[in-house]
């Protein structure tokens, strides 16, 4: 492996999943945070079975499990009626060894891998320190950042921009972001409130149309995340305060309307993508790399797939391959992003918020012949688990 060193920008999952990787075979990895500790953030919560499957050698996803709620069936739900369409993953048990999705906060999977990251001598975790740019040279890339009002610099053999959807990585080197914002935003709030008394069959998750809107509940152990689009056109500060908040949580159940928000979050949805993951010694994952719309919960699961793939390149590379070998990495992941990812995600996005009578109706028959249909059953399970563009994945040359 020689003395080759990566630094990596942004402790995020993607980021901290390839330090791990990395570090546990032998390469000596900085990573760079500019919060000063690990964001105990909400943003992301499920963990699908193509990326347990990837923790499971390290023992991560064990872990995980015991903090989360497996999720075995999930379905989708007519609020009025209590129609229901059931997703039932027993059916991919021969193809994982994860057939369920884990809801579990993704700052469990960090927050777990900063404490390993910290304790491990091939591993430097820098909190505080704020990256200002890179410039590489024949030797490797000198990496500038700012900790504690100093500027500090860094050389290293090559940059992984892991840093998130406002990439500041990406931004030094003046790359486009191409893409579109879909026109509906998103809020999550996590509450404490047992919905599964208010609202009969109720599973871990369920995607749920009332009238004329969406919601949807997700179960974390002891509380739930309840997921809605604001009325269009409201400020965000408006759709976020506690009478607005308490209004759309009244319309699924009264009785919730008093619960404890332990937490709200606005979204902003985003589709983008760079036009290459690789520039030179400077590498592309995550969100830095590709958004996409959370519904069905592929971002913070495709940037660890990122993650594995990267790894299975760059390793090669820092043992002397050619470099070239990185463009595969690009070739399949940016892909999967653009035909997977982004495809799905989109799909479910306009199934969640359809409000059109007629449209619904069409979109009801289609899920109800999918879950009757034990064929098209398995199939829509492995787009959803994330399987099958993996596999896809390891086709592409």
């Amino acid at each position: 492996m020689g003395n080759q060193k990566v630094t990596i920008v942004g402790a995020g999952p993607s980021g901290l999943t390839l330090a791990w990787w990395l570090v546990e075979d032998g390469v000596p990895v900085t990573v760079l945070e500019r919060e000063p500790a690990i964001p105990r953030d909400m943003r992301a919560s499920t963990f699908h079975p193509a990326t347990l499957d990837l923790l499971k050698a390290s023992g991560l996803a064990s872990t995980l499990i015991e903090r989360g709620t497996v999720v075995s069936q999930w379905q989708y739900l007519i609020h009025e009626t209590g129609e229901r369409a059931i997703f039932d993953m027993a059916c991919l048990n021969e193809v994982t060894a994860h057939p369920f999705r884990l809801q579990c906060e993704q700052f469990q999977l960090t927050e777990l891998l900063a404490d390993k990251l910290a304790e491990h001598p091939l591993c430097t975790l820098s909190f505080n320190a704020s990256f200002q740019n890179a410039t590489p040279h024949s030797g490797g890339v000198t990496t500038l950042y700012l900790s504690q009002g100093e500027q500090h610099q860094l050389e290293s053999d090559w940059v992984i921009a892991a840093d998130g959807a406002s990439s500041e990585v990406r931004k030094s080197l003046g790359l486009d972001f191409t893409g579109h914002v879909f026109p509906k935003t998103s809020i999550t709030l996590v509450l404490e409130h047992p919905f599964e008394e208010d609202i009969s069959n109720l599973l871990g998750v369920n995607y749920v149309w009332l009238p004329d809107r969406h919601y949807s509940l997700m179960r974390l152990r002891d509380s739930w995340r309840f997921t809605y689009s604001p009325e269009q056109g409201q400020e965000v500060e408006t759709a976020l305060s506690d009478a607005v908040a308490r209004s759309h949580i009244a319309k699924v159940s009264p009785r919730a309307a008093g619960a404890t928000i332990r937490n709200r979050n606005f979204y902003t949805l985003h589709q983008r993508c760079l036009q290459q993951f690789c520039h030179g010694r400077i590498l592309f994952m995550g969100d830095a790399a590709h958004l996409n719309s959370p519904a069905g919960g592929m971002g913070m699961n495709s940037g660890i797939h990122d993650a594995r793939s990267l790894a299975d390149h760059l390793l090669p590379v820092l043992r002397g391959h050619n470099p070239r070998l990185l463009e595969r990495y690009d070739r399949r992941r940016r892909t999967i992003a653009l035909e997977e990812v982004q495809r799905l995600s989109a799909q479910n996005y306009a199934r969640h918020r359809e409000t059109e009578p007629e449209k619904r109706r069409i979109i009801w028959n289609e899920l109800q012949n999918t879950v009757n249909d034990p064929q098209r059953h398995r199939a829509y399970l492995l787009d959803a688990a994330m399987i099958r563009s993996r596999e896809r994945e390891q086709t592409i040359e």
